[in-house]
């Protein structure tokens, strides 16, 4: 049993390592990425670096009590720990889901802008007013892609912007 415990605790470190590292890669790369007006931009814990970098380390840190209980001996410790092991992986899965989602958003978003960026605020720093007129109820397009999903998130990752 406690082959197959280790076994198992191997492939979720190697997942773990490849996620952490795809993460970290995925918020330097929205991080950096143009978005019109930089001057005003100020990076904190809340950019997308850093907070990925947070995430990581909030990760590794309840992966090291996870290891812990699953190779203890009582049942319950033995619970906890694939518990804690779950809830990781599967946020692991959902933050890097959400990072590829807000970097397909900020590509298609500059796609229809255009490639100049997004338009710059005024020298005195408000926006002008936005006129809203009434159109007609706009059909629903769906973008389709030449290639399956997982292409499509791997060629983001290794696409260097």
């Amino acid at each position: 049993m406690n082959e197959i415990i280790l076994l198992l605790l191997a492939i979720v470190g190697i997942f773990s390592v490849a996620c952490s590292v795809a993460l970290i890669a995925l918020g330097k790369i929205i991080d950096r990425y143009p978005s019109g007006d930089e001057t005003g931009r100020e990076r904190s814990l809340s950019s997308p670096a850093e907070s990925t970098k947070l995430a990581v380390i909030v990760f590794w840190c309840l992966f090291i009590p996870g290891a812990w209980a699953v190779l203890q001996e009582g049942i319950i410790t033995r619970i906890v720990g694939i518990t804690i092991f779950f809830s990781i992986c599967l946020f692991m899965f959902t933050a890097l889901a959400f990072s590829f989602a807000v970097l397909s958003t900020m590509k298609s978003r500059k796609k229809e802008i255009g490639d100049t960026g997004l338009p710059a605020l005024p020298s005195t720093g408000t926006p002008n007013p936005i006129q809203m007129t009434k159109s007609a109820p706009d059909t629903v397009t769906t973008k389709r892609y030449n290639s399956p999903i997982s292409n499509f998130m791997v060629s983001a990752l290794l696409k260097k912007e």
